[in-house]
């Protein structure tokens, strides 16, 4: 009896599998998911819609066979990086807000007011993935806030990285420990023109 119940379950699996594999052949970036987002980090006023949006994102970008690199909200405006091209980014930025105001209706979600951006991650200077803040670790870096911590928005100091719960950076030999759900971005200086420089 257990070989044959054994026997039906593989049966199961290779009919299952044989019905999923064509889909995932479609959208790649399936293949591919995003890391789960740090649930300590969700920004404020998008406590219980965070997940779900993180969802439909997900969802839209794959049906365009996009890869999602980054969903963050900052200053009003809601930016999500995917890399593609400028016809695919447009799809996902039109596809996005379609989804997101029906969601918005349907759904009783009421989300803080809000821009959309859609955009290929590129070169910036503002560090987004934990790859960046590995990187860039040991540079002056600029972390500005969305509300007061140790009595100001704005802090600049040498970065030592970041972990669920903080983004670290060193004043002058002190560790200044600032909470991720309050970091709107954290962004490498820019480049000083010397005098006499013609760019």
């Amino acid at each position: 009896k257990l070989s044959i119940a054994l026997a039906m379950v593989a049966r199961f699996l290779a009919c299952l599998t044989a019905l999923i594999a064509p889909a995932l052949a479609l959208h790649p970036a399936r293949l591919a998911p995003r890391p789960l987002p740090c649930l300590m980090c969700v920004p404020a006023g998008f406590e219980e819609a965070w997940p779900q949006l993180l969802e439909i994102v997900d969802e839209e970008a794959a049906d365009l066979a996009l890869a999602v690199d980054d969903v963050a909200f900052a200053r009003g405006k809601l930016s999500v990086l995917a890399s593609g091209g400028v016809d695919d980014l447009v799809a996902l930025n039109r596809r996005l807000s379609e989804r997101l105001d029906d969601w918005e209706a349907n759904a009783a979600v009421e989300l803080p007011p809000y821009m959309l951006e859609v955009a290929s991650p590129g070169v910036s200077d503002v560090l987004r993935s934990d790859a960046d803040y590995a990187a860039f670790k040991g540079f002056g870096v600029q972390a500005t806030l969305t509300e007061e911590y140790k009595k100001r928005t704005v802090h600049e100091g040498t970065l030592l990285g970041r972990d669920g719960e903080h983004v670290l950076l060193n004043l002058k030999g002190r560790v200044l420990k600032l909470p991720r759900e309050l970091v709107a971005e954290v962004r490498l200086p820019s480049a000083k023109r010397e005098k006499g420089d013609p760019y």
